[in-house]
């Protein structure tokens, strides 16, 4: 079946961009730390198994958020990811203190994680069954926007979430123009408790927004003109989570998945910090940007070079096939990770930003992709959400362990090797998928 107006395939990306962009601004997490230190006088630790939590309910979730969509499609799942994440701030804002941690622990790492499970799986499940000549570049497209949401998201908030002026109270249209970039404000912000509450009406509306014009295409349709079983290779079995699971091929990818995404998220979850003791008061930014010269801060620089990465190695494991792009992308990182323990210069911090940003986006268009690729779109949701579950162990190892190294060595050099030494771990591992995939087993009973 091919004929279908193919105009829907494009507000399907529109819809799914949208959803991503809401859901990625969980990547600028470390624009919440020091604000909330300074509040509350938690420890670094503290503040870090917030955002671990999140990452693991956002992974866990995936797996009832992927089966869900499967059966009623992605538009009503999506839906409820925005009403739950703009639910997670609302509540924060109201039951953070500082002997509730775990409030924060509650809201935005449980209830917010879960949020962008149920809201990240459905615009990647709904594109792979509209774009599977394009798998690769598609899912990367698809994903980029949840890279790019922490640089739309990080200016504004490091500006607003400064604490408030009795005497100089902020505006809705100032408020705006400190969003966009175009006003630096007055230095002085709304606090975080009203940030919180602003910002959870932004996801639900913006999500809820995006999950409108997400749909699955009709049963059977393809694209006109593509070829389904090329002469070349042989047709895609597929499999349920359960045969899935089965082989050793998915529990390759599993663990590479693991080694790769926890030596990016140990970085990540203290990028500000850590670049900010590394530039001492320098910036990258010549004066001429004005406000906009926030968007090329490291967390910014870090958030365009992770979108840009889920697209360029979404393109390149399209002409070079999944393995060959994990295992250069995991040397590139593991190098790059290396090289960071000597990090002085501006430059230097702005190409590791780039660097660093650009291979941890993409893990996350290539374990997609390669879901899609071995195991069939039909149950690509459910699968994707266990294979996601590697993300989840990652989110709770990475953030917790560069806490745990900071607080006990008072720097991030131990974190730096850490981190390396995983990327080299997850560059084997690519090797061995990279062998089960070119010899798959037969799946038995496949549908």
């Amino acid at each position: 079946m091919t004929a279908s107006p193919t105009h829907n395939r494009w507000t399907v990306i529109v819809g799914a961009i949208l959803v991503q962009i809401i859901l990625g601004t969980v990547y600028a997490f470390s624009v919440f730390v020091r604000p909330l230190e300074a509040e509350f006088g938690w420890t670094r630790a503290t503040t870090q198994w917030a955002f671990s939590l999140a990452l693991a309910s956002f992974a866990i979730t995936m797996i009832p958020a992927g089966r869900l969509q499967d059966r009623i499609g992605p538009r009503k799942v999506a839906t409820l990811g925005g009403i739950l994440l703009g639910a997670s701030f609302l509540l924060g804002a109201l039951l953070v203190r500082a002997d509730r941690p775990w409030a924060l622990y509650i809201t935005y790492g449980l209830l917010g994680g879960a949020g962008i499970g149920f809201g990240y799986v459905c615009p990647i499940a709904a594109l792979v069954k509209w774009y599977p000549d394009k798998k690769g570049l598609i899912t990367g497209l698809a994903v980029a926007g949840f890279g790019a949401g922490a640089l739309f998201f990080a200016g504004p908030a490091s500006e607003l979430l400064l604490p408030a002026n009795e005497a100089d109270h902020l505006g809705v249209i100032e408020i705006i123009l400190i969003g966009v970039g175009i006003s630096e404000g007055t230095g002085f912000g709304i606090g975080w408790k009203a940030f919180f509450v602003l910002h959870g009406v932004v996801c639900a509306a913006a999500v809820i927004l995006g999950a409108s014009l997400l749909r699955n295409p009709p049963p059977g349709w393809t694209p006109p003109g593509w070829d389904t079983h090329p002469a070349s290779k042989a047709p895609i079995q597929s499999a349920t989570w359960q045969q899935m699971l089965n082989t050793p091929l998915a529990c390759m990818l599993w663990l590479t998945f693991i080694f790769g995404a926890t030596s990016g998220l140990m970085a990540i979850g203290q990028w500000t910090p850590m670049m900010a003791d590394v530039l001492e008061g320098r910036r990258f930014a010549p004066d001429w940007m004005g406000a906009f010269g926030r968007f090329a801060e490291p967390v910014g620089i870090l958030a365009i070079f992770n979108a840009l990465g889920r697209i360029f190695w979404g393109k390149i494991s399209d002409l070079i096939d999944r393995p060959r792009a994990m295992m250069i992308m995991f040397l590139a990182q593991g190098m790059a990770f290396m090289l960071l323990v000597s990090a002085q210069s501006v430059t230097t911090v702005f190409l590791a930003s780039a660097w660093v940003g650009l291979n941890f986006g993409g893990n996350f268009a290539l374990f997609a992709s390669a879901t899609a690729d071995y195991f069939g779109p039909k149950h690509f949701g459910v699968n994707y959400g266990f294979i996601f579950t590697a993300y989840g162990v990652a989110g709770i190892l990475g953030p917790a362990a560069g806490g745990v190294l900071f607080d006990a060595t008072g720097g991030y050099l131990m974190a730096f090797v850490f981190a390396g030494v995983l990327c080299f771990l997850a560059a084997a591992s690519s090797v061995v998928v990279w062998g089960f995939a070119r010899r798959p087993a037969p799946l038995p009973g496949s549908v």
